[in-house]
């Protein structure tokens, strides 16, 4: 929805503020928006990464999640982003009822395969609570998820995060950020940031939700939560067991036993010092995570 010349004036006044090239600067976008009109603007403004709303490449399940691109017009975006010079993101949605639960391999750099989540506020979870939408059961999406892991990785793709894949070197620069635990900077409205203070505390911030309040007052938090350093280092553990990196053995400290178990149930491995999620722990992430939070409050 932003004009090119709009986020060429942001790209242009981001890199003023801030000393040094970026190493990665990536935009959103929808097949249709990828004109070679847009691509050539995009590149001239600064653009490095592309991410392209593909979602699926079936045409009845672009029916059934309302999307406005037909069948063809993922692919071809991506091609011609890649033609273009842009490292180039696909995202796609598993788990769609009533398409093709395969993901396609594309000529991308990039892949995120994200489940089909339904939220009850939603027109998606009015058509669930009709009848009209019926979600797939767990059983077909735990089949799905690992057909799509071995698919992918097969291809040359490396599963370095629950939901996604790339090719040797190509992972998003942006996106480890949050897995890490690392600060990062939210500029408008309804985004968040995270500060770290130096002994290990956080604090969160939340812009303003709506526009009237964010414009009266621009870089004022609505929101902002202090986290504690405990809390901190809890969650950058079950964050990083999100990724095949895994957390430093000696990260789990703070949690006795805990490396223990996950690898004893077959959620982790150990590896060169570090423990790392195993498929069978990106499929239970949300588990491992309660695990490691309630290690971490208790200290047992």
């Amino acid at each position: 929805m932003w004009r090119p010349d709009c986020i060429a004036e942001a790209v242009r006044e981001i890199r003023a503020t801030y000393a040094g090239p970026p190493r990665e600067v990536t935009i959103e976008a929808n097949p249709t928006d990828c004109t070679d009109e847009n691509l050539a603007a995009w590149r001239a403004a600064g653009i490095t990464r592309i991410s392209i709303g593909v979602q699926s490449l079936d045409p009845q399940a672009l029916v059934v999640l309302g999307r406005d691109h037909r069948f063809g017009d993922g692919r071809a975006a991506v091609e011609r982003a890649l033609a273009a010079g842009f490292m180039t993101s696909a995202d796609f949605i598993l788990g769609t009822p009533g398409g093709s639960a395969r993901v396609e391999t594309l000529p991308a750099d990039h892949l995120s395969v994200y489940e089909l989540t339904i939220e009850d506020r939603t027109a998606f979870g009015q058509r669930v609570r009709d009848g009209r939408l019926v979600p797939l059961d767990e059983d077909t999406l735990t089949d799905l998820y690992t057909e799509t892991h071995d698919t992918l990785t097969a291809a040359g793709f490396e599963h370095y995060e629950i939901s996604s894949y790339a090719k040797p070197g190509k992972r998003a620069v942006h996106n480890s950020l949050y897995w890490q635990g690392a600060p990062f900077l939210g500029l408008g409205v309804g985004a968040a940031s995270l500060e770290l203070a130096a002994d290990g505390s956080a604090v969160r911030a939340t812009n303003p939700r709506k526009s009237k309040d964010y414009l009266a007052a621009p870089g004022t938090p609505a929101d902002r939560v202090e986290i504690g350093a405990a809390e901190m280092a809890a969650d950058r553990a079950w964050l990083g067991l999100r990724t095949s990196d895994g957390v430093a053995e000696g990260d789990l400290a703070s949690a006795p036993g805990l490396a223990d178990e996950l690898v004893a149930e077959g959620l982790a491995e150990r590896r060169e010092g570090r423990i790392c999620p195993t498929l069978r722990g990106f499929l239970m992430a949300d588990r491992v995570a309660a695990q490691v939070v309630t290690r971490w409050v208790t200290g047992r």
